[in-house]
């Protein structure tokens, strides 16, 4: 048994609830909660990428838009293109791979159980 602590790339410890931006391999564009999703055994966002990736932040940019995940909330802030909608169906599509990754790669190598504080004592 494993006691897991998170920490974003500067040391800031998380906590469920907490809101972290992550990178996309380019720059910060992706606001996502920190929540365990009890059906996956998972802690978003984290199982699909390096924790060099996020950082903790205060509050989401007002610019940054809501995206279509009914699990937790993740947020996108579009560049400042022309074509809107094309910058949506690309984030969307990324998020995706986000859900896809929950259920093929994760489930090889670890699952998260919750436990209450009684129970943690037991270990």
């Amino acid at each position: 048994m494993f006691l897991l602590e998170l920490y974003d790339r500067i040391g800031n410890k998380l906590k469920i609830g907490d809101i972290v931006k992550v990178s996309n391999g380019q720059d910060f564009s992706f606001f996502a909660e920190v929540k365990y999703l009890e059906e996956e055994q998972v802690i978003t966002p984290f199982h699909t990428f390096s924790f060099h990736s996020f950082e903790k932040v205060e509050k989401v940019p007002d610019s940054a838009k809501l995206l279509d995940e009914k699990r937790y909330k993740i947020w996108y802030v579009y560049p400042h293109e022309k074509d809107d909608e094309k910058a949506k169906k690309d984030a969307e599509k990324y998020l995706s791979s986000w859900r896809n990754c929950e259920h093929h790669l994760e489930k090889r190598c670890f699952r998260i159980k919750k436990v209450n504080e009684e129970q943690l004592k037991l270990f």
